[in-house]
Protein backbone atom coordinates (compact mmCIF):
# COMPACT_ATOMS: atom_id res chain seq x y z
CA UNK A 1 0.00 0.00 0.00
CA UNK A 2 3.02 2.33 0.60
CA UNK A 3 4.23 2.17 -3.22
CA UNK A 4 0.28 3.04 -4.01
CA UNK A 5 0.19 6.03 -1.71
CA UNK A 6 3.92 7.15 -3.15
CA UNK A 7 2.70 7.35 -6.89
CA UNK A 8 -0.61 8.77 -5.72
CA UNK A 9 1.46 12.09 -3.79
CA UNK A 10 3.66 11.93 -6.52
CA UNK A 11 1.05 12.27 -9.16
CA UNK A 12 -0.45 15.03 -7.11
CA UNK A 13 3.06 17.14 -6.45
CA UNK A 14 3.55 16.51 -10.26
CA UNK A 15 0.21 18.36 -11.10
CA UNK A 16 0.75 20.83 -8.64
CA UNK A 17 4.43 21.71 -10.03
CA UNK A 18 1.95 21.95 -13.79
CA UNK A 19 -0.65 24.32 -12.35
CA UNK A 20 2.45 26.59 -10.82
CA UNK A 21 4.55 26.50 -13.90
CA UNK A 22 1.35 27.44 -16.33
CA UNK A 23 0.55 30.20 -13.61
CA UNK A 24 3.96 31.51 -13.99
CA UNK A 25 4.04 31.19 -17.72
CA UNK A 26 0.21 33.10 -17.75
CA UNK A 27 1.67 36.16 -15.55
CA UNK A 28 4.84 36.07 -18.10
CA UNK A 29 2.78 36.18 -20.70
CA UNK A 30 0.49 38.83 -19.64
CA UNK A 31 3.24 41.10 -18.51
CA UNK A 32 4.62 40.71 -21.61
CA UNK A 33 1.79 41.68 -23.75
CA UNK A 34 0.48 44.91 -21.36
CA UNK A 35 1.35 48.47 -22.36
CA UNK A 36 4.41 49.66 -20.86
CA UNK A 37 4.54 53.24 -19.40
CA UNK A 38 7.81 55.49 -20.13
CA UNK A 39 8.15 57.93 -17.60
CA UNK A 40 10.13 60.58 -20.03
CA UNK A 41 7.12 60.88 -22.62
CA UNK A 42 4.28 60.81 -18.98
CA UNK A 43 3.82 64.33 -19.67
CA UNK A 44 -0.56 64.23 -20.80
CA UNK A 45 0.06 61.67 -22.98
CA UNK A 46 2.20 63.59 -25.16
CA UNK A 47 4.50 62.11 -27.83
CA UNK A 48 8.07 64.27 -29.27
CA UNK A 49 6.79 64.99 -32.81
CA UNK A 50 10.10 65.95 -33.83
CA UNK A 51 12.50 63.15 -32.65
CA UNK A 52 13.62 65.90 -29.37
CA UNK A 53 14.96 68.46 -31.68
CA UNK A 54 13.07 71.24 -30.11
CA UNK A 55 14.58 74.21 -31.91
CA UNK A 56 12.14 74.87 -34.78
CA UNK A 57 9.56 72.63 -33.51
CA UNK A 58 5.76 74.14 -33.99
CA UNK A 59 3.99 72.56 -31.35
CA UNK A 60 6.85 73.90 -28.62
CA UNK A 61 4.67 76.55 -26.75
CA UNK A 62 2.51 74.20 -26.03
CA UNK A 63 4.37 71.12 -25.43
CA UNK A 64 5.21 69.67 -21.98
CA UNK A 65 7.59 67.50 -22.53
CA UNK A 66 10.80 67.40 -20.21
CA UNK A 67 12.55 68.19 -23.33
CA UNK A 68 10.79 71.25 -24.46
CA UNK A 69 10.59 72.37 -20.90
CA UNK A 70 14.46 72.36 -20.21
CA UNK A 71 14.65 73.96 -24.12
CA UNK A 72 11.87 76.45 -22.96
CA UNK A 73 13.99 77.64 -19.82
CA UNK A 74 17.31 77.46 -21.57
CA UNK A 75 16.58 79.93 -24.33
CA UNK A 76 14.17 82.43 -22.24
CA UNK A 77 15.59 85.75 -22.03
CA UNK A 78 16.46 87.24 -18.80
Amino acid sequence: MTDLYRKITARREWFRSAARGAGLAALAALAAFLPRRRSDDSAAGQSCANRGICRGCSALTGCGLPEALSFRQATEER
